[in-house]
């Protein structure tokens, strides 16, 4: 049960800061929507792991995947709150449509994970062994962890961490 919350926290956090991206877009913003904006979003981590181009396809690709998961889910928003207020709505508590909607739910969450699982699988075959290395600590420590200028460099940061 935790598990479910802790995803859809996560989940709600996810969709929240793709929101925002577009609004940002909408309001005087930098990047467009759509396909390409991705490239936009993601040049700093480009830069930052030297890919080819190649290679940000296969992880723009991998993007727009997951983003398409995502809106499913998004787009399943509003059926989950007529199914809440149904269940709420009646004389006595309707638990079916709660049953129905976790049906739906487990599905999306499905299509999520294989999606995700998918998505993960041709980075990693895309990058090379020093890219995955680097990608993968900056998910673990933080997008800024051991940055030139950001926190956590030195001997503590995760590019000093080999090296002390």
């Amino acid at each position: 049960m935790f598990g479910f919350l802790f995803g859809t926290a996560c989940l709600a956090g996810l969709i929240f800061n793709l929101r925002r991206a577009r609004w940002h877009h909408r309001h005087g913003g930098r990047h467009g929507g759509g396909r390409w904006s991705w490239r936009g979003r993601m040049r700093w981590l480009f830069e930052r792991l030297d890919t080819s181009p190649g290679q940000e396809k296969v992880m723009v690709q991998a993007a727009d995947d997951l983003t398409e998961a995502f809106e499913k889910m998004r787009d399943e928003l509003s059926a989950t709150r007529a199914a809440i207020a149904r269940s709420l709505r009646g004389e006595t508590f309707d638990s079916a449509s709660l049953s129905e909607l976790e049906v739906k739910h487990d599905e999306l969450l499905a299509n999520l994970r294989r999606t995700l699982r998918t998505s993960l699988s041709k980075i990693h075959e895309a990058l090379d062994a020093k890219q995955r290395r680097e990608l993968a600590d900056m998910l673990e420590h933080g997008w800024g962890h051991g940055y030139r200028g950001g926190y956590g460099g030195g001997c503590g940061g995760w590019r000093g961490a080999r090296s002390c």
